[in-house]
């Protein structure tokens, strides 16, 4: 179906709409239209060689679904014999699984897992129709052409040829995909951590989708951010943030319970990778707690894979906690008196525990370009160190510190 012409000499929000959102959903793009604040006027006015400039990437989008829809045909097709289904997507580390059961998990609905960016994995289910896929690839290929009919900026129409436009034949196969099985289960719904094409496809077709944020949320633009029904996340500020960019969806935060007690402990949450933390400010201050008789529990990320953690809990003899437990679980069990990382979410999720969480630095993340105020809501080792003594010298400004963490 052709597209309604495009409201020209405008702001870029006015003229980005579902139909056309995905050329935009690349990370370069993101972060282009994050930096300029979602202001961005269009003249008026049309350019006549869009078209020579993207051909290449229309011709190879067009070979790259025809190898799919041919791909598929090799597997079996399947059929859902479901009157209510939810399709979980993983974004492969396993916290949408475990968020899903902890909030959401229906006894009584059938799940379907898959991969947000396998690709062969949805080849396999063959269920995709030529004839749709074909149509839709038609008419994403004339919603670009319009887009870049436009007068861009140079370096945003750059973007979106480089990095938007390559998408073309994925997005339409996922389109097409997440079609049919709306056609075989009408009521479906899709829970995913953040997977930004799959839901733009998805919101076209009209199926319900749940986002779950694992991690500090990324700021993102009302531009290139999808519809989703439902969000969740982790801190007020990210809640703010999402509500202003996506007014129609449903944000909720995590439900986290505050400690009535707290015990002399501590929780130290590594990283991913080793080459972010930095092993001598963690036995500077590992060696401090130690002296003032706190009981230390090293807590390993789940993708964690290096030795310095081992390493750490063999020379200061430290217990590990239970792998299986995440951050909000390890504190609600321990119920420390305060937490230590880097640019984590545990950090975020102590606070709203009531604990007080101290940062070791933030080498694993860019503060600048996340939703939460990390610098804000912990005291940093590096920084403010005498105030942590002081702190632990009059456990009685611990509510003060507290308080003011969540405000400053």
């Amino acid at each position: 179906m052709r597209s309604p012409k495009l409201n020209q000499g405008s702001e870029l929000n006015d003229i980005v709409n579902k139909r056309n959102k995905w050329l935009f959903s690349s990370v370069e793009v993101s972060r282009y239209l994050v930096n300029r604040n979602d202001s961005l006027l269009i003249p008026s006015g049309n350019i006549w060689y869009s078209s020579l400039t993207a051909y290449p990437s229309y011709c190879y989008s067009l070979l790259k679904l025809i190898y799919f829809l041919v791909k598929q045909l090799f597997s079996d097709k399947t059929s859902f014999q479901k009157k209510s289904t939810h399709v979980l997507i993983s974004t492969g580390e396993g916290y949408d699984l475990k968020n899903y059961n902890k909030y959401l998990l229906d006894s009584n609905v059938e799940v379907i897992h898959l991969e947000a960016f396998n690709t062969n994995q949805k080849i396999n289910f063959n269920i995709a129709k030529t004839k749709v896929a074909f149509s839709l690839f038609l008419e994403n290929l004339r919603e670009a052409n319009n887009i870049l009919k436009l007068k861009l900026p140079l370096d945003l129409r750059k973007k979106v040829i480089n990095s938007g436009l390559p998408l073309l034949a994925i997005y339409t196969y996922l389109y097409a995909f997440l079609s049919a099985i709306k056609e075989q289960i009408p009521n479906v719904k899709i829970f995913h951590s953040n997977a930004t094409l799959l839901s733009m496809a998805a919101n076209q077709v009209g199926i319900e989708t749940v986002c779950f944020f694992h991690g500090l949320a990324g700021k993102t633009s009302i531009i290139d951010y999808p519809f989703n029904d439902y969000i969740y996340v982790y801190s007020v500020e990210e809640k703010t943030h999402f509500e202003d960019i996506s007014p129609n969806s449903n944000v909720c935060l995590y439900p986290v319970q505050e400690l009535s007690k707290s015990e002399k402990k501590v929780i130290i949450f590594f990283t991913k990778l080793d080459m972010n933390m930095s092993e001598k400010a963690l036995s500077e201050i590992l060696t401090f707690f130690l002296k003032k008789d706190y009981q230390i529990f090293l807590k390993k990320h789940p993708t964690y894979t290096g030795s310095l953690a081992s390493k750490i809990a063999s020379k200061y003899n430290l217990e590990m906690t239970d792998h299986e437990k995440d951050a909000s679980e390890s504190i609600l069990s321990l119920r420390p008196s305060f937490t230590i990382g880097w640019g984590s979410t545990a950090l975020c999720e102590s606070l709203r525990h009531g604990v007080v969480p101290i940062s070791l630095g933030y080498q694993d993340v860019d503060i600048s370009s996340i939703v939460y105020p990390l610098r804000k809501r912990t005291l940093l080792w590096k920084d403010e160190k005498e105030r942590i003594f002081e702190l632990l010298k009059d456990m009685s400004l611990y509510t003060k510190t507290l308080s003011e963490l969540r405000t400053r």
